[in-house]
C-alpha cells in the first residue's frame, strides 16, 4: 500500500514537469516558426533589392 501512496504522491510532480516540458516544446516551436518567418523575409527583401537594381 505504501508504493501507491508514494505514486499518487508523484503524480502532481510528474504532471508538472510533463506541462513545463510541453510548455518548453511549444516555445521552442514558436521560435523556429519565427525564424522561418525572418528568413523568407529576408529573402523578399534580396529579391526587391535586386529588382529594383536591374530597373524592373
Amino acid at each position: 500500500m505504501a508504493t501507491t501512496a508514494a505514486a499518487v504522491q508523484e503524480a502532481p510532480a510528474a504532471k508538472f514537469a510533463n506541462d513545463q516540458l510541453k510548455a518548453i516544446i511549444e516555445r521552442i516551436e514558436r521560435l523556429k516558426e519565427k525564424e522561418k518567418k525572418k528568413t523568407i523575409s529576408d529573402d523578399i527583401r534580396d529579391v526587391d533589392a535586386e529588382a529594383k537594381g536591374n530597373g524592373s
